[in-house]
């Protein structure tokens, strides 16, 4: 333990040559106390007009101070929390506290990981699968996403347009700061994802809420969603089935959205398709993607976190037209995907093992 601490001092400075002896406390030689006189903490600062300073740190010498200003960024300011966090987190503290509680708000279905998802995922840290991957993902599990959105979905990818990330929240994320300017609008029919308008905020767009109604099943109305298109309108974000409702977009009614689309050249589509698993007949999944003319418009969310439950080895993916999915991309503004997740979901998609055509017993609320 070094006696002193140092740094760079000026008489134009505040900064100053610190001191100090240490003082062993107890009989542990690894316990290590310090004068108290050398920190303290300061209160909290009032907000400015452009940023809030959520606290600032004081080191003493003998008569002077150092205030370091540790405050949010205006855009991190204008991120509401996540209320989806905060009831989980208040859950969670009722179960510690001995309280029954039937948990409704994180996306998690009540089944474990299959278990050849789980083997596969064991075996790929025994095989040395443990390496910095390429940042769109393992060609490998390009190829197989590739493989499963053709069989089952219809629409027709080629490993260049699959993006695979670390959820599908930093998927939903990019591709809205990939694609929105200041001042574009975000079409969120509600109810909704409470990440939606978030995420909208943090590009420097707007949210616009559409409102739906229970006796429409909380489905959007072509003739709504057109009264409220404008020129800024940039994205429009269709989850399906829904989240947090449970509703399934019948193919007629897409159909119905996908021509007031077409109608306007500056729209495109992000179509939430995580849920496309948790599906109870008579509904059918149609994947947005798959419609006529909507290829281009479309970028396609889907993963493994729900259908797979694998809520904490998450490998969303993401599908688009070239141009999209390259300026989602860039090393410099992405974390590539878990080398370690991305071996099981290669070996464990539809068409691959059997064992993972399960059905799904999930109530939703």
């Amino acid at each position: 333990m070094a006696s002193s601490l140092h740094s760079s001092s000026s008489s134009s400075t505040i900064a100053r040559r610190l001191t100090f002896s240490p003082r062993f406390s107890g009989p542990d030689p690894k316990s290590v106390s310090f004068p108290s006189q050398l920190s303290r903490t300061i209160p909290p600062l009032k907000s400015t007009a452009s940023r809030t300073v959520v606290r600032a740190v004081a080191v003493i010498g003998s008569d002077q101070a150092m205030e370091l200003d540790i405050s949010l960024s205006p855009r991190v300011n204008s991120i509401k929390p996540s209320k989806t966090v905060a009831i989980t987190d208040q859950a969670t503290a009722l179960v510690q506290a001995g309280v029954p509680v039937i948990r409704l708000a994180a996306g998690e279905p009540d089944f474990d990981t299959p278990a050849v998802i789980a083997e596969a995922g064991i075996n790929a840290i025994r095989e040395g699968y443990t390496r910095y991957s390429p940042n769109a993902g393992t060609l490998e599990l390009r190829q197989a996403i590739c493989r499963k959105l053709q069989e089952e979905n219809g629409i027709s990818y080629t490993p260049d347009q699959v993006l695979v990330s670390n959820g599908a929240k930093q998927s939903i994320d990019q591709a809205v700061q990939a694609v929105c300017a200041p001042g574009d609008e975000v079409i969120i029919p509600a109810p909704f994802w409470v990440s939606y308008p978030e995420i909208a905020r943090k590009a420097d767009a707007t949210p616009v809420i559409i409102p739906t109604s229970i006796s429409e099943n909380f489905l959007l109305d072509p003739k709504v969603l057109e009264s409220k298109l404008t020129e800024r309108s940039r994205v429009l974000i269709l989850c399906s089935p829904s989240n947090p409702t449970g509703s399934v977009y019948p193919k007629k009614l897409l159909e119905d959205i996908a021509k007031i689309v077409a109608r306007h050249p500056r729209l495109l589509v992000l179509s939430d398709e995580i849920y496309e698993h948790i599906i109870y007949a008579p509904a059918t999944h149609t994947s947005f993607a798959s419609l006529p003319g909507m290829w281009e418009r479309t970028l396609t969310v889907n993963g493994f976190s729900k259908s797979g439950s694998e809520e904490d080895v998450r490998t969303p993916l993401k599908c688009g037209r070239p141009s999209v999915r390259y300026c989602t991309a860039p090393a410099r503004a992405r974390l590539h995907p878990s080398s370690l997740q991305q071996r099981p979901r290669s070996l464990s998609l539809p068409g691959e093992s059997a064992e993972f055509q399960f059905s799904c017993e999930i109530n939703f609320v």
